[in-house]
């Protein structure tokens, strides 16, 4: 995949969003079935609606273009505090968390009833275009950019949306694509169960008619139910979901509108957006991905003429940045500016035999296979060798228990579970359970030294302890530390957990804090 056209699939990405997003905005939180049939704001020319799907991304991409492939969700919390401005909902909720101390992915769980929104899986193009034809890596990232204020069904969305349109650089064919998708989160999903409805209708020959009664019957959602007097709803036959359990019903919308609009990019997003619900972020979505598909050459005039490549934000904070800063933030003021910068941070993202830089320009190559595998299906757990990986794939951290932090170090990787919760009790006992993993980059056993250290007034049981790393079959190493408070006098406290290597000089430290109930 050269230069030209991985920048035109990029273009059509951005140009899809904006689309999808503009066309969508006056359909936002409507409760009902819909005609619309062109852009209905007035003076849209060179006018597209300001729009968080799209704001949101150009601060993770400030992130990238400092800090590369060595982003992870505390970088990316880092500049969600500092640029993001609205703090609505699941926005809100993941900004409080972060300003107490609750580190992610704890943050986009704790007290978050916005946890399953739509909010997080409006994030993944910038992830699918710095990592084209590469899911594991742009599905990773998603993660990382979804647990600062998202959890489960609201985290499955964005690791959906990054798979199929990381893979949609190669591969066109929307059944294979959504496939892909599904591969990499869990069939027990509400998601997953969505759109696997749509699917079967649309195989199964029901019109769309029947089909988007049948998901707005089976897929519940409460958009809509939030934005709308009682006395104006009209699909009272359907039962809303909890307030903030949106995703599986959006995404279930804009995979109906991808199906039956059968490659028809204008015909898709209408499909889509007459649904209302959340119109802005589903067709956004749906444009975008088509986008990357057909390519930006390829999309209809009538639809990206007006838009003309311009990029409006609204909801970033710059200014502190740019007063204070050596380097500016980077805002792009159009598509052609971002699809550019994009270009230039991806060799940052991909290892690099994923890509190379020729006379032509830049190169990309993609995966054999974009489907979401488990080490343990290609290899015998128990076979002889290290089948250890440097980081947690995408399966691993969506995997793990919601009171749970990770941290990847130079030769191992290590999760802390809170094995009760955040919160403590003087005189009432708490723990964390450690497990280490081998990373597979030594390549030879080692021991481990492992220290907690925490404030007067807490005693831990097991202050020092040492395990082997065995280096071998993926071994995962254990030690549960229970902690007293006794004496906690404030409403906080941490503790510190140094793990060293004899003979190595790296400095691994992991914190993990308890708040008063």
């Amino acid at each position: 995949m050269n230069k030209k056209a991985l920048r035109d699939k990029i273009l059509g990405c951005f140009n899809g969003k904006n689309v999808g997003g503009t066309l969508g905005a006056p359909l936002e939180g409507k409760n009902g079935f819909f005609n619309v049939e062109y852009f209905i704001q007035p003076n849209i020319e060179n006018n597209p609606c300001p729009n968080d799907d799209l704001d949101l991304q150009i601060s993770s991409l400030n992130a990238v273009r400092r800090f590369g492939r060595c982003v992870n969700s505390e970088i990316l919390a880092e500049y969600y505090n500092i640029f993001v401005n609205p703090s609505w909902a699941e926005y809100g909720v993941g900004k409080s968390n972060l300003r107490r101390g609750i580190p992610t992915p704890i943050s986009g769980y704790h007290s978050n009833s916005y946890k399953d929104s739509c909010g997080s899986f409006i994030r993944s193009e910038i992830w699918a275009c710095l990592c084209p034809g590469h899911p594991e890596l742009a599905t990773r990232y998603a993660y990382f950019d979804s647990s600062i204020d998202h959890a489960d069904e609201g985290t499955y969305g964005e690791v959906f949306w990054a798979a199929m349109q990381s893979s949609a650089f190669v591969e066109s064919d929307i059944r294979k694509l959504i496939d892909i998708g599904l591969s990499y989160i869990p069939v027990s999903s509400a998601l997953y169960k969505g759109i696997t409805l749509v699917i079967n209708c649309y195989e199964n020959g029901k019109t769309y008619e029947e089909a988007r009664d049948i998901v707005f019957k089976e897929v519940a959602g409460a958009f809509s139910y939030q934005h709308t007097k009682l006395k104006d709803i009209s699909l009272t036959e359907y039962t809303p979901a909890p307030a903030g359990f949106d995703a599986p019903q959006n995404i279930a919308i804009a995979i109906m509108g991808m199906l039956y609009g059968e490659g028809d990019f204008g015909k898709s997003m209408l499909l889509a957006v007459n649904c209302g619900e959340d119109a802005d972020c589903s067709a956004g979505s749906l444009g975008a991905t088509l986008g990357i598909i057909l390519g930006n050459s390829c999309l209809p005039e009538k639809w990206i003429k007006p838009i003309n490549d311009v990029i409006v934000t609204a909801s970033l904070n710059t200014l502190d940045y740019g007063m204070t800063m050596n380097t500016p933030f980077f805002l792009p003021k159009s598509t052609q500016e971002l699809a550019d910068e994009i270009i230039r941070c991806i060799p940052r993202m991909l290892n690099v035999d994923a890509y190379d830089i020729t006379d032509e320009g830049l190169e990309v190559f993609p995966l054999d296979n974009f489907y979401c595998k488990d080490s343990e299906e290609v290899y015998y757990k128990g076979a002889f060798g290290n089948r250890a990986r440097e980081s947690f794939n995408t399966t691993e951290l969506i995997s793990m228990p919601h009171y749970s932090v990770f941290k990847e170090f130079s030769l191992f990787k290590m999760e802390a579970i809170y094995e009760n919760d955040l919160f403590f009790e003087n005189g009432k006992e708490t723990s964390v359970k450690l497990k280490i993993y081998d990373n597979g980059e030594s390549k030879i056993q080692h021991w481990l030294t492992i220290r907690a250290y925490t404030y007067a007034g807490v005693e831990i049981k097991e202050k020092t302890c040492t395990m082997p790393l065995s280096n071998c079959n993926g071994d995962v190493m254990e030690k549960t530390f229970h902690i007293l408070p006794t004496q906690v006098d404030g409403d906080k406290f941490d503790v510190i957990f140094d793990i060293s290597m004899e003979g190595h000089a790296s400095m691994n430290l992991l914190k993990v804090s308890f708040f008063a109930k």
